[in-house]
C-alpha cells in the first residue's frame, strides 16, 4: 500500500511566482472590497435611493458577459500580462475617483461611470488569478495554492470591508482612496514580478 507524500499547507510559497502573486492578489482583493463598500455607501448617502444602490451593485458584474474574452486574451498574450493590464486599469480608475474626490467634484454620475468601467474588467480577475496559479504551480502543489487563494479572497471580504469603513471614518473618502490607489499600485508591482 502506497501513501501519497504529505505536502505542507505552505508549500506553494516555495514557488517564487506564488510568493509575489499571493500578496498582489491579497492587496487587489482588499482594494476591491474597500471600493465596493465606500462607493456603495457614497451612492446611498448622496442619492438616498436603494434603487440606485442596486444599479451600482449591478454595474460591478456587467463584465461577466465579456469574461470569456479575457480568457482568450490570457491564452494569447499570457495570463500575467493580462492580469497586469487589468491591475493598471484598476489603478487608473481609482486614481480618477481619488482626483474627483480631492477636487470636491465627485458626483454619483462619476461613480456610476467608473463602476461600469470597473465592472467590465473585475469579474474576470479571479479567473485570471486562477489561470496564472495553474501556469506557475507544480501539479503537486496546485490544490494547496488554490486553497490559499480562496482563503485570501474570503478573508479580504471581511478585512477589506472593515478597513475601508474604518479608513473612511478616520481619514475621509479622499485619503482612503489614496490608500486604495496604493494597494492597486502595490498589486501591479508585485504582479510584474510573477
Amino acid at each position: 500500500m502506497s501513501l501519497a507524500p504529505r505536502v505542507s499547507a505552505l508549500a506553494p510559497f516555495r514557488i517564487r511566482a506564488f510568493r509575489y502573486q499571493w500578496p498582489a492578489d491579497l492587496t487587489t482583493s482588499w482594494a476591491f472590497e474597500m471600493e465596493t463598500l465606500i462607493l456603495g455607501w457614497y451612492v446611498l448617502v448622496e442619492t438616498g435611493s436603494v434603487l440606485l444602490l442596486t444599479v451600482f451593485a449591478s454595474l460591478q458584474h456587467i463584465g461577466t458577459l465579456i469574461a470569456p474574452m479575457f480568457g482568450v486574451m490570457g491564452d494569447r498574450f499570457g495570463h500575467r500580462n493580462v492580469l497586469c493590464a487589468m491591475r493598471t486599469f484598476y489603478a487608473l480608475l481609482a486614481t480618477t475617483l481619488m482626483t474627483f474626490t480631492l477636487m470636491g467634484e465627485l458626483t454619483p454620475v462619476h461613480v456610476f461611470i467608473i463602476a461600469g468601467l470597473m465592472g467590465l474588467v473585475r469579474p474576470s480577475d479571479i479567473g485570471m488569478r486562477a489561470a496564472l496559479v495553474a501556469d506557475t504551480m507544480p501539479r503537486a502543489q496546485l490544490i494547496g495554492a488554490m486553497s490559499i487563494q480562496r482563503t485570501t479572497q474570503d478573508s479580504a471580504r471581511v478585512m477589506g470591508a472593515l478597513t475601508g469603513a474604518a479608513l473612511v471614518l478616520w481619514l475621509g473618502m479622499a485619503h482612503t482612496y489614496m490608500v486604495i490607489v496604493g494597494f492597486y499600485g502595490c498589486a501591479l508591482m508585485l504582479s510584474l514580478k510573477v
